[in-house]
């Protein structure tokens, strides 16, 4: 299933394709962000599904098994979402290996100045695309930290070593990512908004960050 992904839309030649396509057309949004990931969660869940995936040899079996399964995605939506993802994880593997540029991305004083240096590095997404990442990885119960003899957590990744720590706290500062946040949201919720995830009952605390305490405790 992962080649069926890299052949479609990750391989060199069509990453490009995608990446223009997306860049012209993009109006896709949260909702869209999460059915891709839940599609993507019950394939990883589900070994029939996921034999199937394996065994297609174009797009439109692939999206086909998807629909079949309760996942109405396009190719517009799947290439979208997987290609916007890997420019921003591009981006974090490059600023890590480039001093001067992760300087530059730290010291952005708001999201869309760090927005326009990505673009001007050749990664295109836009503020919410980043939030919406930054999110899903904070919210995953499969965070690594290193902490400090104080118990300041200085990395989370489990990523291939990508530090994601760094623009993580720089998404909160800026105030698009809420300090904790819900994967699933809860039955019922004490407002009526219930898109604000910064709201006291919108919050709970990732299983990571039990994991994340213990070892400061041991530190």
């Amino acid at each position: 299933m992962y080649y069926q992904i890299w052949n479609f839309f990750l391989k060199e030649d069509k990453y490009i394709y995608w990446k223009e396509k997306i860049k012209v057309k993009k109006n896709f949004d949260k909702v869209t962000w999460q059915k891709n990931i839940d599609f993507l969660s019950l394939v990883e869940q589900t070994f029939q599904l996921k034999s199937q995936l394996a065994e297609t040899d174009s797009l439109e079996p692939f999206l086909k098994l998807a629909r079949e399964n309760g996942y109405n995605l396009t190719a517009e939506e799947l290439g979208w979402f997987l290609v916007t993802r890997r420019q921003i994880w591009d981006l974090f593997d490059f600023a890590q290996k480039t001093p001067s540029l992760k300087e530059e991305l730290l010291i952005a004083k708001e999201p869309q100045q760090f927005i326009d240096i990505a673009a001007e590095n050749g990664y295109y997404f836009s503020v919410d695309e980043l939030a919406w990442l930054l999110i899903d990885i904070k919210s995953s119960s499969n965070l690594v930290s290193i902490n400090n003899s104080v118990g300041e957590i200085l990395t989370v990744s489990s990523y291939g070593r990508i530090e994601t720590g760094y623009w993580i706290w720089l998404a909160e500062h800026w105030g698009i990512v809420p300090p904790f946040c819900h994967r699933d949201k809860p039955s019922t919720f004490l407002c009526q908004n219930l898109n604000n995830p910064f709201l006291p009952d919108r919050c709970f605390l990732p299983k990571s960050y039990f994991n994340q305490r213990l070892m400061a405790i041991h530190n």
